[in-house]
């Protein structure tokens, strides 16, 4: 299914199940806006990814209250720069000393040891936890990872955003775990706990 199929299966389950938030999740960004942020980046973004954002704008007031994914709220637009900015600022070091510039000629997918200008954040915790999506080429291109604090980067995570989603949709509507994370909603609010 594609990422606009699966993101109407979460959505809607929320607007049913978990209206507080699914309120708490921004009105798609206009085309401009993914334009402008992708250029900033450096990075041509897969198609997927500029599509979820023409979806949804994730939750712009950054508190906790749009957990759609588990354990992680989607970011905005201004979130995924500025996320993005700090990142690549914080391990530059770290990626010259492993690597440096060679490192994004490595497949997508492929673990570093650091964070790369190639990953566009799209979703974090209060931890710090990001998960993101690697923009490398390769077969993986456009794979959904986890960087776990300072910790650096994990393996793949979901191949694709439309994965993503689709095993959260599947998650919500079926109750069943996601990633060993069970939903659940109180009040309105989705939220997810790892028996």
């Amino acid at each position: 299914m594609s990422v606009e199929e699966n993101w109407r299966r979460l959505h809607d389950w929320c607007l049913r199940e978990a209206p507080v938030t699914a309120a708490a999740i921004d009105a798609p960004a206009d085309t401009s806006v993914i334009d402008s942020v992708e250029a900033a980046t450096g990075r041509k973004w897969p198609t997927e990814l500029r599509t979820w954002f023409g979806l949804q704008n994730g939750n712009p007031d950054g508190g906790h209250s749009a957990l759609i994914f588990p354990e992680f709220q989607p970011f905005p637009l201004d979130r995924v720069l500025s996320v993005w900015e700090s990142m690549t600022g914080q391990w530059a070091e770290t990626t010259t000393a492993v690597g440096g510039i060679a490192l994004l000629d490595q497949p997508a997918g492929t673990v570093t040891g650091t964070y790369l200008s190639a990953y566009i954040p799209i979703a974090g915790n209060i931890r710090g936890d990001l998960l993101f999506v690697d923009t490398r080429a390769g077969q993986s291109s456009g794979c959904v990872r986890e960087f776990l604090g300072d910790s650096a980067d994990q393996g793949t995570t979901w191949p694709s955003v439309a994965a993503l989603l689709q095993d959260v949709a599947s998650s919500l509507e079926h109750g069943q775990p996601c990633g060993g994370w069970v939903p659940s909603v109180d009040e309105g609010w989705l939220s997810w706990d790892f028996p």
